[in-house]
């Protein structure tokens, strides 16, 4: 089943996810998952619908218009990092029939190689991908190469983010086995560990009880 490349964990070796048409009396709206040992994957799903059942699955939001990586004023949809080596790149790789059907796909930054100016059709640069798949662009190479810029900045500064978050952790040890835990909204709450196996800490959450 097409579908499931995702849980088969596929997904570590994607390359790009590329929104195309059914052929002859198939007029569905797709995605090709273009995978680098060269094979491709057609999922009968929307390239957005593909987008956040990847994101749902590796845990973390689709949406990142207001994370630490993204930037304001942005006029173009912003890279999707989902994880510390994953950012895809939103692309516009095709000219759809309708509005509501979509001409953006999204390229895994760390797999780009190469890319070059390109005249067919509406296509004018063309992305050189692993595993020798070339990938068509309606973008020029100024805003390609911005586009492509962008997502090494997100993915860059999701790390930042991240090391930041770890090192506030880890200065509130405290001697006693005692630890304070930055919660979403940052906030703090006590925990005491419980056991540690190499990278791995069990932390329990105090919980402090009123007096009557």
């Amino acid at each position: 089943m097409a579908v499931s490349w995702i849980q088969k964990g596929l997904w570590q070796n994607l390359n790009c996810l590329v929104p195309v048409y059914g052929t002859g009396d198939d007029c569905g709206n797709y995605t090709e998952v273009w995978l680098d040992d060269g094979q491709k994957i057609l999922d009968r799903r929307r390239t957005k619908t593909v987008l956040k059942a990847l994101a749902a699955h590796l845990g973390v939001s689709w949406r990142q218009d207001n994370t630490a990586w993204s930037r304001e004023g942005r006029s173009h949809l912003a890279p999707i990092v989902l994880g510390p080596e994953l950012v895809l790149v939103p692309l516009r790789l095709r000219r759809p029939r309708s509005r509501d059907e979509g001409g953006t796909g999204y390229v895994v930054g760390g797999k780009v190689k190469s890319f070059e100016a390109y005249r067919e059709g509406y296509y004018r640069t063309r992305l050189l991908l692993a595993g020798n798949q070339v990938l068509p662009c309606l973008l020029n190479m100024d805003t390609l190469a911005l586009r492509l810029a962008e997502g090494e900045r997100a993915l860059e500064r999701h790390r930042e983010t991240f090391c930041e978050l770890s090192a506030r952790i880890s200065t509130r040890r405290t001697k006693d086995n005692c630890y304070l835990v930055v919660e979403p909204g940052g906030s703090t709450v006590p925990a005491r560990l419980i056991d540690r196996g190499g990278d791995i800490i069990i932390l329990r959450r105090e919980v402090s009880s009123s007096s009557l």
